[in-house]
């Protein structure tokens, strides 16, 4: 699938949660790795509209266009 970042979010903070990162780890009961950070994105090319947090790379969540993610995505709203 294709994701793209949602620009404006960097400070937003998850309630309950030290990190987004964390937050994507309990919601996925997978563990990210080192190197990821919790990304706010949505799916690219699509109708749905749903924010999601995916364990991405910096360098990723830099991206101002969508790219492809095959990992999971954590449900915001």
């Amino acid at each position: 699938m294709y994701i793209q970042n949602i620009k404006g979010t960097s400070e937003r903070h998850p309630d309950g949660y030290k990190s987004w990162i964390e937050f994507w780890e309990d919601k996925t009961n997978e563990t990210a790795g080192y190197g990821k950070v919790g990304g706010h994105v949505k799916k690219a090319y699509s109708t749905d509209n749903t924010w999601y947090i995916a364990a991405i790379t910096a360098e990723q969540n830099a991206l101002n266009v969508p790219y492809e993610y095959n990992g999971k995505l954590a449900k915001l709203r």
